[in-house]
């Protein structure tokens, strides 16, 4: 025991040491304090609720920040034109007498589109270039309809607000939740899911790496003749998991203390983002955890099947796609999450640690299910770190050409 934690202090200061880690977990924590604390230095009204205020700031604005139009009515379709400002506010509208002069002032480019309103049902919109996603048009719809609407109902002798006060009138509702609220569950367990994703990409192939390396340089002699080598891979696996929880540990502090202190400026919009609920942050602590611990044995072992670094692809790449497979699944999956694919995942090791989340998140697992993939996941990562280690000490010594994984598969089957 001893000598393990000799090794998962050695392993622990490694990665405290590497510039890459320090330097990595600091420009992504700035990343987050700074654009966090944006609205305080930025006007981000135009995305931000800001209420009475953004509606005060909108009426102060200069006429040269107002965006233009033009409008031909010869027929005076619309004879209220204060109704332009209503359905375009922050807009200026120039009032033409002829269809030549509002394409001259379309074409100078003094307006930004115009309107040529032919009959009750009818209008020309004028602009110099289309835009993707130019939603101008469809507001002028809606007005001219309004119009068309209420000349037709007066001229019927009915009073056109009674009408429209009775098709306006809005219907109360509240959603109530018996299960799961899925629609925000999905935002937080796409986050963890990512977050699950990247640590094992990323501190699986460092340990692969790093056992290769270690083989590279003729380390790995002295190191298995000092000590068992199950101290040894369980040490550098452990210390993985240590360092990339402290890595997030760190992160994710430093967005909760920035967002805590500039949730004023946000106006509350990103709360709900920081509201996750119990029972998904416990389903990310075991099945990430565990799934971490799972992986990393196996890219332990992968990399000690190879000499040198270059070779480390190879060996890596069928692992690797089967978790980019089962990442995919469990982000699609995050829309049917009783699904019979997912149902099945959950009770696959090398698919329960992301796929479990999905379940959690849609309600879609009773406390039954969710204790017997956990079981599974965890016997899977004891032999997982056992089947590793045997590996390990089994191929460290040997030099020369990749090994191939199902000669090693061999070699434990003949052990036993």
């Amino acid at each position: 025991m001893k000598q393990f934690f000799t090794v998962l202090k050695f392993e622990l200061g490694n990665y405290f040491h590497k510039k890459s880690f320090i330097i990595s977990t600091i420009i992504i924590s700035l990343v987050m304090i700074i654009g966090l604390s944006l609205p305080n230095f930025i006007d981000m009204s135009s995305i931000l609720p800001i209420g009475n205020k953004g509606e005060a700031k909108l009426e102060d604005l200069a006429e040269e920040d107002k965006t233009n139009f033009a409008i031909y009515d010869e027929k005076n379709i619309i004879p209220n034109k204060g109704e332009l400002k209503t359905y375009f506010p922050n807009s200026y509208w120039k009032v033409v007498k002829s269809k030549d002069e509002l394409d001259k002032l379309v074409e100078n480019k003094d307006v930004e589109a115009g309107f040529n309103v032919k009959n009750p049902t009818e209008y020309d919109y004028v602009v110099q270039n289309t835009k993707f996603n130019d939603e101008n048009k469809y507001i002028f719809d809606e007005l001219l309809q309004k119009e068309y609407r209420k000349n037709k109902i007066t001229s019927e002798g009915i009073d056109f607000n009674k009408v429209d006060t009775i098709y306006n009138t809005k219907i109360a509702s509240n959603v109530e939740i018996l299960g799961k609220d899925s629609a925000n569950n999905y935002f937080y367990a796409y986050i963890l899911i990512f977050v699950i994703y990247m640590m094992i990409l990323m501190y699986g192939q460092l340990i692969a790496m790093g056992i290769t390396a270690e083989k590279s340089n003729r380390a790995i002699e002295v190191l298995v003749t000092s000590t068992n080598t199950n101290n040894l891979i369980f040490g550098k696996v452990i210390a993985g998991a240590i360092a990339s929880i402290i890595q997030v540990g760190v992160i994710m502090s430093s967005v909760l203390i920035a967002y805590k202190v500039n949730s004023k400026a946000w106006n509350g919009i990103l709360d709900n983002l920081f509201k996750i609920p119990p029972e998904l942050i416990a389903t990310f602590a075991i099945f990430g955890i565990l799934g971490y611990l799972f992986y990393s044995f196996i890219f332990g072992a992968l990399g000690a099947l190879v000499s040198k670094t270059e070779d480390i692809g190879s060996s890596v790449g069928p692992i690797m796609m089967i978790f980019i497979v089962v990442f995919m699944i469990s982000i699609f999956g995050l829309t049917n999450g009783d699904s019979t694919l997912i149902k099945v995942c959950s009770y696959i090791p090398f698919a329960s640690p992301m796929t479990m989340i999905v379940r959690v998140a849609t309600g879609a697992v009773t406390s039954v299910e969710f204790i017997i993939s956990a079981l599974i996941l965890i016997v899977s990562t004891v032999l997982a770190g056992i089947g590793g280690a045997k590996i390990y000490r089994m191929a460290t010594l040997m030099y020369g050409n990749p090994i191939k994984l199902k000669n090693a598969l061999k070699w434990l089957k003949s052990e036993r």
